[in-house]
């Protein structure tokens, strides 16, 4: 093996080794640095994986549905001729980037609308924000939070501690809200929830098929209240199904 001295413009004189013909290697110094670039380059690689994954787990316990799993803010669709597509895209977007504002307030938010028009994705899309910013959500239909609690009545942990299952996420996402008539235990427990959120200033996110004014008619006063209080807005979806 053929040895000569060269020359790095970096580290000065190194000894040169003639590996195969007409290949030498380099300055060691050098070598050493781009393997130390390498090596932060493949650790970085793993951390940002490590945190795409431990995301995706969080995305997966949150109870977003696999439909949505894919729905961004940003990727919502907004069509030119009806305004109030790219107003209640705007209105999701301020409230996903002020969410560490909104949960020193705990303002809510109300979708209201057709089905069809997006109120999901929007939501969904707020949720994965809020949730990427390592805080916590959780989507459900009123329906199933519902059963939940009622399924605890006369276990070990009894009504009060499902209703606090409900209470804990950052972020809670009601779908179904309004759909069909509530009993008297149903309604009571929907009260628990909203209320054990608002006193502690929990936002929550309620997507209802009701227009603005059915929800005002038909939603208890004191939910409504809660919902609208610290500057809680209902974000009209008024336009047809795009399922359609």
């Amino acid at each position: 093996m053929q040895t000569e001295r060269r020359q790095c413009a970096e580290h000065g004189g190194y000894a040169a080794k003639s590996v195969l013909r007409g290949v030498w290697t380099g300055c060691p110094a050098c070598r050493k640095l781009e393997a130390a670039d390498e090596m932060a380059a493949y650790a970085e690689t793993l951390r940002r994986e490590a945190m795409r994954d431990a995301l995706e787990k969080r995305i997966g316990r949150s109870g977003i549905a696999p439909r949505f799993r894919n729905c961004r803010i940003e990727n919502y669709a907004v069509s030119d001729s009806i305004p109030g597509m790219a107003r209640a895209k705007a209105a999701a977007a301020e409230y996903a980037a002020n969410f560490a504002d909104v949960l020193q307030t705990g303002r809510s938010m109300i979708f209201s609308g057709r089905r069809g028009t997006g109120k999901n994705h929007l939501a969904c899309g707020i949720a994965r924000e809020v949730i990427a910013a390592g805080k916590s959500a959780l989507v459900i239909t009123v329906g199933d939070m519902l059963r939940t609690v009622k399924d605890s009545f006369g276990g070990g942990g009894g009504e009060a501690g499902a209703v606090g299952i409900f209470v804990k996420p950052d972020l809670l996402v009601l779908d179904e809200f309004g759909a069909g008539s509530l009993s008297e235990t149903d309604g009571r427990i929907l009260f628990s929830v909203v209320n054990a959120r608002y006193e502690r200033l929990m936002p929550m996110l309620v997507l209802t098929n009701l227009t603005a004014e059915a929800f005002r008619e038909n939603t208890d006063a004191r939910i409504r209240d809660r919902l609208r209080d610290g500057g809680g807005k209902l974000i009209p979806f008024d336009w047809e199904s795009y399922r359609a």
